[in-house]
């Protein structure tokens, strides 16, 4: 079936709309052999079967057209896994890996070759943000090597964790966040998070498998991709550009994430029918904003802001903007001036939504854990300040880097330190610092990471969420894309300032 590409689909629609309430026109038709000559010209589409859904979807999803008019021919097989762990080295903090993190079969060699700037990497997933643009590959700064595993344990472990990932996607395209046990096939995987996450879970997902370079189009993965981006968009409000329904406190982390998946699927394809979607998504992120300042839960807003929404809205406005979008320059303007103001210029800290303060955890979690506090949304800042422009390893930002160093990654589960959240941010701002503080961060998180993957049973590939403070919200879908994200860091794109 061949299809012919209009932006938004919107021409497409109209055309079927007319068609199917207006059958007089073949009756019509059928009287006239000139009309007749003239009708023959149209292919008519015929419906595909309506995928089973996980949330409501405003937009049909037999209306959301993204195959491309060609596919491109088959590839071979993904190679199975065997372990390729690596033994403990002496002292990891020194070593010299020559190999490149990932081999050129898994992606282009661009995506190899090392850039000055992160924006310069015009590659196939040239976007910031959680998705990130394509960079170079390390710097000279401890390596593809994380903690003590090498390179190849590095990608045994993301490509595991993608095919946990692949295996439990839904036949809808979604990551359904409560109902992925249905995907599992040894045994009923544990772990299930917020029905009402199956948005924020999704766009996660695809920025993991985006991430290793595949796209609607083109890689092992482009059926996982474009299925899932498909979701999203017949997932999306037609009228304000919502993704998903407004339901419950964080719809609108999922939206924000959501906009990320959809912003970097536009530009590593360049399919008309993404960019509409993507550029409502972005309209509706300016919107929600509180005038003059920043976001939270509410819309319309209600005047409300905190630190870790404005953090993900932020990101994907920073990630439209590289994509060649429409994006509300006030609004990343106010929203990184609030984040500002959340600082305290003494300690470095920057809080939740109380100057300062640390990081929220979920209530349970606190319960659980009450001595244990996270860096999040002061990682989350000094990742943000880099996009602006600040260098993160310059003197003005070395109590910030020094508060997360203080938290390095640690798989303590009686003292709960374990956060995937802050471990995601933490990860992204420390690669931007380089140096030293690069070598220590990554060898916390390596050490946990590589080693607490699940290798047993339907979960092999994946990471515990119970552990996480907040894996009872997202569920084993969260953990392992989130952590599969953590491990991609050296490739999603290049240091803002260069070679450290």
């Amino acid at each position: 079936m061949s299809t012919t590409h209009h932006e938004g689909n919107g021409f497409e629609d109209e055309l079927r709309e007319s068609l199917r309430r207006a059958p007089w026109i073949a009756l019509s038709a059928a009287a006239h052999a000139a009309a007749i000559v003239v009708l023959m010209q149209f292919e008519y589409h015929v419906p595909i079967e309506e995928a089973p859904q996980v949330i409501h979807c405003e937009r049909p999803i037999e209306s959301v057209e993204l195959l491309v008019p060609e596919p491109p021919p088959p590839e071979p097989p993904e190679p199975q896994l065997v372990d390729v762990r690596e033994e403990p080295i002496d002292d990891p903090t020194v070593a010299t890996v020559e190999s490149p993190f990932v081999s050129d079969a898994l992606v282009p060699s661009e995506l190899l070759t090392p850039v000055a700037a992160a924006f310069e990497g015009r590659s196939i997933n040239d976007v910031i943000g959680t998705g990130g643009g394509a960079g170079g590959p390390h710097d000279g700064g401890g390596g593809p090597r994380i903690g003590r595993g090498g390179p190849r344990a590095v990608e045994t472990t993301i490509k595991s964790g993608l095919q946990w990932l692949r295996r439990h996607q839904d036949p809808s395209g979604a990551w359904d966040s409560d109902g992925f046990g249905s995907r599992c096939r040894d045994n009923l995987c544990d772990g299930k998070g917020a029905a009402l996450n199956d948005v924020g879970c999704t766009g996660l997902a695809l920025l993991a498998f985006l991430g290793m370079g595949a796209t609607p189009e083109r890689g092992h993965d482009r059926e996982v991709v474009r299925n899932g981006v498909r979701w999203l968009v017949a997932a999306q409000d037609r009228d304000d550009g919502c993704l998903g329904a407004k339901g419950g406190q964080h719809f609108l982390y999922g939206h924000a994430i959501g906009t990320l998946a959809l912003v970097e699927a536009w530009h590593s394809s360049r399919m008309p029918a993404l960019k509409g979607p993507a550029q409502q998504a972005l309209d509706f992120i300016s919107r929600s904003r509180n005038p003059y300042a920043a976001w939270r839960y509410a819309v319309p807003p209600d005047g409300d802001n905190d630190v870790s929404v404005t953090g993900w809205m932020l990101f994907a406005l920073y990630a439209g903007r590289e994509a060649g979008l429409t994006v509300d320059d006030g609004a990343l303007r106010d929203g990184l001036a609030y984040v500002r103001s959340m600082t305290d210029p003494a300690t470095g800290r920057t809080g939740y939504h109380e100057k300062g303060s640390f990081s929220a955890r979920e209530a349970d979690a606190m319960e659980r854990w009450p001595a244990e506090q996270s860096e999040a949304m002061t990682a989350c800042a000094l990742l943000l300040d880099s996009f602006d422009g600040v260098d993160p390893a310059s003197a003005a930002q070395k109590s910030r880097v020094d508060l997360l160093l203080a938290r390095r990654p640690a798989w303590d589960e009686a003292r709960g330190s374990i956060d995937f959240y802050y471990w995601y941010y933490g990860t992204y701002a420390m690669w931007q610092v380089g140096g030293d503080a690069w070598k220590r961060w990554e060898h916390g998180l390596g050490d946990t990471l590589l080693a607490h993957q699940r290798q047993d049973g339907d979960e092999t590939g994946s990471w515990d969420p119970q552990v996480d403070p907040w894996g009872r919200q997202g569920g084993r879908i969260y953990s392992t894309a989130m952590n599969v994200l953590c491990l991609e860091v050296f490739y999603r794109y290049a240091k803002l300032f260069g070679t450290r």
